[in-house]
Formats: C-alpha cells, sequence, structure tokens
C-alpha cells in the first residue's frame, strides 16, 4: 500500500503548530528558533496528528526520523526526559485548543 501523500491537517494548523503552540522553537534543548523549521511526527508508533508532530530544525528533525523510525529508538531515549517533558506539555495545549475549536 503507498502511503498517503494528504496531511491530516491544512496549512493553517502547521501555522498554528510552530507559532502558537512551539513558540517558533524547537522542541529540543536549548530551544532554539531553527534556521530551517521543520515539522516532524514525534511518536512514530501513532499517527500523525497535530498532538503527535514537532517543531525541530531541520537537522535535528533528519536525526529523529534516521534514528526513531529507522533505527526503531524511542524519541525519548533520544532526547531525553526534558524534551519529552515540553512535548507532553505541547501535546495538552494541542488538546485544549482542539477542544475549545470542536
Amino acid at each position: 500500500m503507498r502511503p498517503s501523500s494528504k496531511l491530516p491537517f491544512d496549512e493553517d494548523a502547521c501555522g498554528l503548530l510552530f507559532d502558537d503552540i512551539h513558540r517558533g522553537r524547537s522542541v529540543v534543548p536549548p530551544y532554539a528558533v531553527p534556521t530551517r523549521p521543520a515539522l516532524v511526527r514525534w511518536d512514530p508508533a501513532h499517527p500523525l496528528a497535530l498532538g503527535n508532530c514537532v517543531a525541530m530544525d531541520d537537522k535535528d528533525a533528519e536525526r529523529h526520523v534516521k534514528e526513531c523510525f529507522e533505527g526503531g529508538k524511542k524519541p525519548e531515549e533520544l532526547w531525553g526526559a526534558e524534551c519529552t517533558e515540553v512535548v507532553d506539555r505541547r501535546r495538552e495545549e494541542v488538546r485544549k485548543v482542539e477542544e475549545w475549536v470542536m
């Protein structure tokens, strides 16, 4: 089966994720403003959704895909507990926004 090229959300939701939820910063410490930002699925075991999508610099996103999607590492193993806590807080913010909108 060929994967779908359609995202489960639109460009406005991408803007919401990057600008409002992630505040234009990477989830990877030291939480810098990415020079080339990328939105990437956090946990490959779960489907792509607003709550499972994080902002990173493109080099960190490449590493994330290589080690978590291809290498089988869990995101928390790669990035550590501090990063995972940030992702959990952002996921809760997404849940509240989705609840408010719907």
